[in-house]
């Protein structure tokens, strides 16, 4: 929604977003896409984060810090938030810490970081083993505790952590270890911390030690994890938690968000629209984000096996009709989400911006205002 000019540099004054998904588009193209989008009324971004895509053909590996960078240059206020980066092997937590704090030096309070835990394709062929689950887990939590440590190093002390009076940090945890650290170039403003929760482990986490929790689940499928996100929230804000626990919200539910990506494909011809949907059959194999796959050619070939297209309308919205999105986007909003972020999948993405902007965000402005 359009903000209060107060509020212009904000991601939290959001309630719909823009996706940006460089698995798909190039760089170009999706510097076409966020321009026309700010142009359309969308004021945020959310952008994926991968080093191999989820499919072989036509697809592309775009890095999404460079194009964070140049995509802030060339629009006016919007705000950019990974989808997410997964601080397990290829990315060390004090790396991130640095290169999102440079990003809000450059573009103070129009940057965010989304943290996950990642998937094999991204980890393995850079010749990284594949980590067990909770093992991936618990590398992302510490990792949140130290790029908070080195961003806001004047904060008191978190598990693991110590930071002298000059902030230098030494964190010594089970996955990683910080020997004195200092970020001599520290973020301008807060850079909000979200995390990917599909289970309530990772939602627990993301309560605990996060701005928010970002998913990819349907809002049907959402609603336990939701439930249990908010009963964490609530015993922390109570004061049920351990003490100095670094987690980024001290407990404040304002400062809270749940963010849900929500998948469309648009098209007047409704066959196109399918068919550019079939892009991301993959991410509907079982268990996708825990599979050991890490070749884009074994994913598409066992996607094109197991994934048919009645499973794909069942987590995409395949549509020739653009104000179909509302009803979708409302059930979001009921299931208790505070964000929707759109990701659009459609054979013409300037079109759906262009129509999504006249048809679909104006509706949902006049709700706010009532």
């Amino acid at each position: 929604m359009t903000p209060d000019a107060k509020d212009s540099n904000k991601i939290s004054s959001l309630s719909l977003g823009y996706w940006a998904a460089h698995e798909q588009h190039s760089m170009q193209d999706l510097l076409q896409f966020v321009i026309e989008a700010e142009k359309n009324g969308f004021i945020t971004t959310m952008t994926s984060d991968h080093f191999h895509p989820w499919w072989h053909d036509n697809a592309y590996g775009n890095f999404a810090w460079v194009w964070i960078a140049t995509a802030a240059e060339r629009t006016k206020r919007m705000g950019f938030i990974t989808a997410v980066t997964a601080p397990i092997y290829r990315y060390h937590p004090a790396i991130i810490a640095q290169a999102f704090a440079s990003l809000d030096i450059l573009y103070p309070g129009r940057i965010g970081l989304g943290l996950g835990t990642g998937e094999a394709m991204n980890e393995v062929p850079l010749g990284f083993d594949w980590p067990r689950p909770r093992a991936r887990l618990d590398r992302m939590i510490e990792a949140a505790q130290i790029i908070s440590r080195l961003w806001y190093s004047a904060k008191e002390n978190c598990n693991n952590t110590s930071t002298d009076n000059e902030g230098f940090v030494y964190f010594n945890g089970e996955y990683f270890l910080i020997r004195n650290a200092k970020l001599y170039s520290p973020p301008t403003t807060h850079i909000p911390i979200f995390m990917a929760a599909a289970g309530p482990e990772s939602a627990k986490a993301a309560a605990m030690y996060s701005d928010g929790m970002i998913t990819f689940l349907s809002a049907k499928e959402s609603r336990k994890i939701i439930e249990i996100f908010d009963k964490a929230i609530i015993e922390k804000s109570n004061g049920n938690k351990k003490s100095n626990s670094g987690d980024t919200s001290n407990g404040n539910i304002d400062h809270i968000e749940k963010i849900a990506e929500y998948k469309v494909s648009y098209s007047e011809d409704y066959e196109q629209a399918l068919n550019s949907s079939r892009f991301w059959r993959a991410i509907m194999i079982d268990n996708a984000f825990n599979s050991s796959i890490s070749d884009p050619r074994k994913l598409e070939q066992k996607a094109k096996q197991q994934v048919t297209d009645k499973k794909l309308k069942e987590h995409i919205e395949i549509t020739d009709s653009i104000e179909n999105c509302i009803k979708s986007i409302e059930e979001y909003f009921r299931a208790g989400f505070s964000k929707v972020y759109v990701h659009s999948t459609s054979p013409s993405e300037i079109k759906f911006i262009q129509e999504f902007g006249k048809k679909v965000l104006p509706y949902f402005q006049e709700q706010l205002k009532k």
